[in-house]
């Protein structure tokens, strides 16, 4: 009787676990996009340079505040000679007619009252900063993106591919059984039938290459159970490559990050000349001296005050070559940022060649197959099957994997286009 129970339990348990088992997600193109952004390790890390180049500016609006420091010294003096206390220890002389212990405190305020403009300018640098940061941020994105699309579309294409390869070789051995032939034509029709059935099993093997790839681009276990939603065909692509480069020019973060890098050359200069500039500080501390902790009596304890205005002139050998050496920077920069923008527009003229020959090849590849069929079918009409027409199947099964070819090129060449100008085309 146990046994039984333990039986049925077991049962129980095994079916459960079907029942209640965790369904596959089914992605789409938008899905897949998203997943790919929520889970990218170097998205994610240049989010944080976000956050980074944020609390610097809020460093550099600091700089404007007073600095305010509070201290306090506890000391045993058994001095024989004068000796002064470092700055760690409070910074002060102590003479011989210190015979007892004592305890000070200080509290210390300092306000720069002119720098020659070097506080404004380390907060313009950090905010220029924050900006490269999010644009640096959206580069790579994009190329997130472009990596979640090609994948998408690469896992569908070998997904549509090895449906129809399937079918390819099921309806030629049906094809074949039908047809009478001699010692010969049954090897051709065999080695026929084999090329099929091998091209069947390498779109598998493509799949599942494919998928794995897919799960690489999303940052998923290697298990993780999904599907794909979506279509693979010749769809349309209107648009203009002028447009496109003035699409591009505007929205490239490549050349937006270059931007911002220029400004902050100008600033690096800038900064570099202020160094000729005086510094000008405005200071106070409150100091208060004790020999008995416990004591309020003033008899006991001694105070002083001092409020100061300082000006620093900087008297230093690098001040010309370092303002050389930024404008070489900055000029460096400009450079740069030709070098991006021609990047950029060769970018777009091949991405828009490559978009309008596969538009024009996928459109003559499907009429060209269409035509085929047509003729193939008239032809099977009017005549009894046989070896010659089992060729003209294989012929036509390769005519059609050039035109999912071409589509799948299509699609690339789109996504590629608009990658390069940095935005989604619209059809």
């Amino acid at each position: 009787m146990k046994e039984i129970c333990f039986a049925v339990l077991l049962f129980m348990f095994s079916g459960s676990r079907h029942i209640f088992a965790q369904p596959a997600d089914v992605l789409t193109l938008e899905s897949v996009i998203n997943l790919a952004v929520r889970n990218n390790p170097a998205l994610l890390s240049a989010e944080q340079n976000i956050i980074i180049a944020k609390q610097r500016v809020s460093e550099a609006r600091f700089l404007f505040l007073p600095q305010f420091a509070l201290s306090g010294t506890l000391s045993k003096v058994n001095l024989q000679y004068p000796m002064a206390l470092g700055p760690e220890l409070g910074d002060r002389y102590l003479g011989t007619d210190i015979k007892e212990n004592f305890y000070t405190m200080r509290a210390y305020a300092l306000q720069p009252l002119y720098n020659g403009g070097r506080n404004k300018n380390t907060l313009r640098m950090a905010k220029t900063a924050h900006k490269q940061a999010k644009v640096n941020y959206d580069t790579v994105k994009m190329d997130v993106i472009l990596k979640a699309k090609r994948a998408f579309y690469t896992l569908l294409y070998h997904r549509n591919l090895a449906a129809i390869a399937k079918k390819w070789h099921e309806d030629a051995a049906a094809l074949n059984s039908g047809i009478k032939k001699d010692g010969w034509e049954s090897i051709e029709a065999k080695m026929l039938i084999s090329r099929l059935e091998k091209q069947t099993k390498a779109s598998g093997k493509n799949m599942e290459a494919a998928r794995t790839e897919l799960i690489k681009v999303l940052n998923r276990e290697p298990n993780y159970r999904f599907d794909i939603d979506g279509s693979l065909g010749p769809a349309a692509v209107r648009t203009d490559m002028q447009k496109s480069l003035v699409t591009a020019m505007e929205a490239r973060s490549e050349l937006k990050s270059e931007i911002y890098k220029a400004q902050l050359d100008a600033l690096a200069v800038n900064m570099a000349m202020i160094r000729r500039s005086p510094n000008i500080y405005l200071g106070g501390s409150y100091d208060v001296i004790g020999y008995k902790g416990s004591s309020l009596d003033n008899s006991v304890r001694s105070s002083n005050w001092m409020a100061s205005i300082a000006i620093h002139f900087p008297l230093t050998y690098n001040i010309w070559t370092q303002i050389v050496q930024k404008k070489a920077e900055q000029r460096q920069g400009d450079l740069k940022r030709v070098e991006v923008q021609d990047k950029i527009r060769f970018e777009i003229i091949n991405a828009y060649k490559e978009l309008e020959f596969r538009q024009a090849e996928s459109a003559g590849r499907k009429d060209e197959l269409a035509a085929i069929k047509l003729d193939y079918e008239e032809a099977f009409k009017h005549g009894p099957a046989a070896l010659s027409t089992l060729r003209a199947f294989a012929a036509i099964c390769e005519l059609e994997k050039g035109y999912f070819e071409s589509v799948y090129s299509l699609m690339l060449a789109r996504i590629r286009l608009e990658w390069a100008q940095g935005k989604d085309l619209n059809n």
